[in-house]
């Protein structure tokens, strides 16, 4: 398995972080992380795919990615030692994480500086997300983002081209396109009309990815 967050390793480097990692596995619709807890380890997904979401100011919920294999998070517990947490995870299906504690990391820098350099991937990959996200909130429609976020779920899901089904409500592709659930129910409708999409409780079957596009 190949994650991001190690691939500006070395192979030494790396074989000492996977050293110090542990095993961990979750049932689907368990919550892996608890959003203000204490930020001790990061999660590296060997299987299975979260989803990530955070509380608002006004107390509503906002998922805002899904996450596989070759994923990361939790990275904040590698750049502050009294972080909180700033979001929940939670296992769409049977997920396997490799967990890597923040003193454990820490030892490991102390011992070999170049693995400093994974600190510099997680600050670069957490802007390049909130630079993206930024731009879709200003510039794009409610339509474009509910499709937009449909291709992503069907790349993450590792079928851009044929069938999918993906463990996502409705409900919770409102949070990540950041739309009402009535637009987002409209804009799957037509799908649906169109032949792209299939609705049912507790998940969405894609039958066309490549014929997802906005009106």
């Amino acid at each position: 398995m190949e994650w991001h967050l190690l691939s500006g390793l070395t192979e030494q480097d790396r074989t000492r972080v996977l050293e110090l990692m542990t095993r961990r596995c979750y049932r689907r619709g368990e919550t892996v992380l608890h959003e203000g807890d204490a930020s001790q380890s990061v999660h590296f997904v060997v299987e299975g795919h979260v989803l990530v979401r955070r509380t608002t100011a006004s107390g509503d919920r906002a998922a805002f990615t899904v996450l596989g294999a070759g994923d990361a998070f939790g990275e904040l517990a590698l750049l502050a030692p009294n972080a909180r947490r700033s979001s929940s995870v939670v296992a769409l299906e049977p997920v396997v994480t490799l967990v890597l504690g923040a003193d454990d990391f820490r030892v490991l820098v102390d011992g070999s500086p170049a693995v400093n350099r994974l600190l510099v991937d997680v600050l670069a990959a957490q802007v390049r997300r909130l630079s993206d996200h930024l731009m879709e909130a200003l510039y794009s429609s409610v339509e474009e983002r509910v499709v937009g976020r449909l291709r992503d779920l069907c790349r993450i899901y590792g079928a851009p081209q044929g069938r999918v089904v993906l463990p996502i409500r409705q409900t919770d592709l409102a949070e990540m396109a950041g739309a009402s659930r009535p637009a987002t129910n409209r804009v799957l409708r037509r799908l649906a009309d169109e032949g792209s999409v299939v609705l049912s409780r507790g998940h969405i079957q894609v039958l066309r990815p490549r014929g997802l596009a906005p009106r």
